[in-house]
């Protein structure tokens, strides 16, 4: 039986283009079913805030794909035991 491991995402710095972080969270947030869907107000309080916790409490597979999609898009992130 596997143990599952959950993580908190976090955005350690946004990178040269918030915009494009702005629209992979929203993006990854509306894709991803375990992740509550993340409003434009509320990406970029997020984004703005760095380092935050983006997304709290998932898996670690699902906070694996969502650290790849914020930094294709630019930002730094880090996977943080929840």
């Amino acid at each position: 039986m596997e143990i599952l491991k959950f993580v908190d995402v976090v955005l350690v710095q946004t990178g040269k283009k918030p915009i494009n972080v702005i629209q992979a969270l929203r993006e990854v947030s509306s894709t991803e079913a375990t992740i509550e869907n993340i409003d434009l107000a509320t990406a970029k309080r997020l984004t703005d805030a760095t380092p935050s916790v983006v997304v709290p409490n998932v898996t670690s597979e699902v906070g694996e794909r969502v650290k790849a999609r914020l930094e294709k898009a630019g930002a730094t992130v880090e996977l943080k035991p929840a």
